[in-house]
């Protein structure tokens, strides 16, 4: 059939516009034409990856509906787009993820932040020399081999990594931050340096405006003066950066590509997961991902697939410093320095009162000597003094040494470990039981309002614990309540929650207790041991289901997504096969 002239001009029209598209970037990439030649001969498919940090499947179809991301919602409605949602894994924070997602494996990473006993050394997710100490561990190459890794923990086996904490060969850091090639990009985009200078200043007046505005409303947040500033230079000039990073590894054609944005994530853990002030930096984002749609589609150096997922979610919460009045810290130093038999003269962190009752008699048992009165009183002002004169500090607490009782606490968000320093050996829940201020102390931690699930390793499982009652879990995820009601209710209810609880359970470096921040599933809301409205690590709500998005048929229905681990298989496809063919089940 004869195309009609409307037609037949449309068509004339995206040609001429293709044609201007791709002299415009001939031009504009002239300095790279030699590197695009050379891959030109490689006709195997790519892959692109964009991370949005921390996006719950849930906040996602909550952007998609309210209209903040409309070239992602775009490529579901009109082209058939598929989005899943999987579980997250334990623990639900990035490090975990982006190493089951690279190389396959996660073991000896139980939190963003916690304790090597054996090396006597605090790992943070954040810190450069810890990440290197993590990615040492894993295997050298990965997904990402002969590809680019762009703001993310690991490299993946990239041969460029920017912006990337560890590598497997650490560089300088002029190459950290991109060297010459990122310098030349500027160079060819100055009227994008200039937009990103309107938009750092665009950006401070609004996240200043928000901050008021969530004050105003008692929203509770710590926001300090240096915050906007960090997040100028994270979620505007980097997610400028990164993505002229991404379009020219396109147009060059390398085969594997992986990128974070981080934007969303700074924004809900101090405003929430569904405030309009974590929703809207994902508008930006969406922009930025319409422009890498263009290039693959356009003028790729080879064809490419594009994945768009998040490693875990965040779940609205309560910062613990707000609920009562000090840190965790504050609270295991005290429990320990005098003698938890406080909780049930002051009842101040009670459970029920029937509760209550089992747990006195369990705490009579196991202390060794009464507590003075005096030292009682002095707890109960030192408390009242922290809860109405608190000034907090510019950093907040994430990190507790009690020396004299010889304990080490981490907290990351909503989960927390803590360890005995002796013996440098991982405790387990029958050796913890066995002495009695570990008893004592364990029992205080289990009648706390605020701690939801104390979860201790039994054999090849996990012994899990709360006010409520407790259970046990084996290897498979099944679940045994041994007395009271079911504490897993509302945290773990579904057999991959309760595998991946054993799984962290049973990881050589987790704490000898491990502790998740109390989940109130009618107000969907948890408590976290940061100063943060949004949290993450643990179970108990959104925080522990992420999504992915895909072309159609890229992934088949029938594989199923237990774990970031069953997403390596996706990526390493390409290196081995064409990625039409189905990825190796784990």
């Amino acid at each position: 059939m004869d195309r009609t002239p409307t037609s037949r001009r449309v068509s004339l029209w995206r040609r001429l516009r293709r044609a201007l598209y791709r002299a415009y970037y001939a031009a504009k990439y002239l300095p790279f034409a030699a590197e695009r030649r050379a891959r030109r001969e490689d006709t195997r498919r790519g892959f692109v990856v964009i991370q949005i940090d921390a996006l719950a499947h849930e906040d996602f179809q909550r952007a998609l509906e309210q209209g903040y991301v409309p070239n992602l919602k775009r490529l579901i409605d009109r082209h058939g787009w598929e989005l899943r949602r999987y579980p997250a894994g334990l623990p639900s924070a990035t490090p975990a993820a982006q190493a089951a997602i690279f190389h396959g494996t996660k073991d000896r990473i139980p939190a963003f932040r916690f304790y090597e006993k054996e090396l006597r050394r605090v790992v943070i997710g954040s810190q450069q020399a810890s990440m290197q100490l993590i990615r040492d561990r894993l295997p050298e190459d990965g997904v990402l081999s002969g590809g680019s890794s762009y703001v993310n923990l690991f490299d993946g086996g990239a041969n460029r990594a920017v912006f990337t904490l560890a590598a497997k060969r650490p560089e300088p850091l002029f190459r950290k931050l991109g060297g010459a090639r990122i310098l030349l990009l500027l160079a060819l985009h100055p009227i994008r340096i200039l937009r990103m200078l309107f938009v750092s200043v665009l950006e401070y007046l609004r996240e200043e405006r928000d901050r008021l505005l969530s004050q105003i409303r008692g929203e509770s947040t710590f926001y300090w003066w240096y915050l906007p500033f960090l997040h100028i230079g994270s979620n505007v000039i980097l997610r400028e950066l990164q993505t002229l990073a991404v379009l020219l590894d396109i147009y060059t054609g390398v085969p594997a590509i992986y990128t974070t944005y981080n934007a969303y994530d700074e924004f809900a853990h101090h405003f929430g997961p569904s405030s309009r002030t974590a929703l809207k930096s994902l508008r930006a984002l969406d922009r930025r991902i319409g422009e890498i749609l263009r290039m693959i589609r356009r003028l790729p150096g080879r064809p490419y697939d594009l994945y768009v997922l998040s490693d875990h979610g965040q779940t609205p919460s309560i910062p613990y410093r707000v609920r009562y009045g000090e840190t965790l810290g504050d609270t295991i130093a005290a429990a320990a320095r005098y003698g938890v038999e406080v909780v049930a003269s002051t009842g101040e962190f009670g459970p029920p009162k029937e509760t209550m009752e089992f747990l006195i008699r369990e705490l009579e048992e196991v202390a060794a000597t009464s507590v003075l009165p005096t030292r009682q009183l002095g707890l109960r002002f030192g408390r009242w003094l922290r809860r109405h004169y608190s000034i907090f500090p510019l950093v907040a607490e994430t990190v507790r040494v009690v020396e004299s009782h010889q304990l080490v606490i981490t907290y990351s968000s909503s989960l927390a470990h803590l360890y005995w320093t002796e013996p440098t050996r991982p405790l387990s829940f029958d050796e913890i039981r066995a002495d009695p201020d570990r008893r004592a102390l364990y029992y205080f931690l289990v009648a706390h309002r605020g701690i939801g699930l104390v979860i201790t390793r039994m054999l090849d499982g996990a012994h899990v614990e709360s006010a409520r009652g407790r259970a046990l879990i084996d290897a498979g995820g099944n679940a045994t309540v041994l007395d009271g009601d079911d504490p897993l209710r509302h945290y773990a209810e579904s057999e991959v929650e309760r595998r991946a609880l054993v799984h962290l359970a049973q990881l050589p470096n987790s704490g000898d207790i491990i502790l998740f921040g109390a989940y109130d599933a009618e107000e969907d809301r948890c408590i976290c041991f940061d100063d943060q409205v949004g949290a993450h690590g643990a179970l108990g709500g959104r925080q522990f289901w992420p999504f992915i998005l895909t072309p159609p048929g890229l992934i088949p229905r029938d594989y199923r997504i237990d774990d970031p681990l069953d997403l390596h298989p996706l990526f390493s496809r390409y290196s081995r096969k064409e990625p039409d063919q189905p990825p190796a089940s784990r």
